[in-house]
C-alpha cells in the first residue's frame, strides 16, 4: 500500500487514530472475506492437475487491517500468466473475477463490522 516514507508514515498516524477495541472487531470480518476469496478463486482457477488452486492462499498484509490473497509459489510460478494470458495464451482470469463477484457483499461486512465496532466504542464513552 504505502510506497514512499511518507504515504507510510500517514498510514501509520492513521491506523493509530483507530481504536484498538475496533481494529480488533473488524478482524474476523477481514480474515472471514479473504477465505471468501480464496474460496471463490480456487474455485474460479483452471484445474490441469489442481496445483495452481492448491497455491491460492491469504496472506498478512503490511499492516494488521490488510490481507493479501496469494496465487502461486514456486512451483506455481506461472499464476500471473494464467490469469492475464501470454502472447501464445489466452488469458484465463481467476482472481480477479472472484473479486469482482464478491467485493458487494465484502464491503457490506467490512462495513457492518466497522460501524458495530465503532457504536460499541461509542457506547462505552
Amino acid at each position: 500500500m504505502a510506497r514512499t516514507s511518507d504515504q507510510l508514515k500517514r498510514l501509520q498516524k492513521r491506523m493509530a487514530a483507530i481504536p484498538l477495541a475496533v481494529r480488533e472487531a473488524i478482524i474476523p470480518a477481514l480474515d472471514r472475506s479473504a477465505d471468501q476469496l480464496v474460496a471463490a478463486a480456487k474455485h474460479l482457477a483452471p484445474e490441469d492437475d489442481g496445483d495452481l488452486r492448491d497455491s491460492i492462499r491469504k496472506e498478512p498484509g503490511e499492516h494488521e487491517l490488510q490481507r493479501k490473497i496469494v496465487a502461486g509459489d514456486e512451483a506455481t510460478f506461472y499464476a500471473t500468466f494464467v490469469e492475464h494470458g501470454t502472447a501464445e495464451t489466452p488469458a484465463q482470469p481467476f482472481l480477479f473475477p472472484s473479486y469482482r463477484l464478491n467485493r458487494k457483499q465484502i464491503e457490506a461486512r467490512i462495513k457492518r463490522a466497522v460501524n458495530k465496532a465503532v457504536k460499541d466504542e461509542w457506547g462505552k464513552r
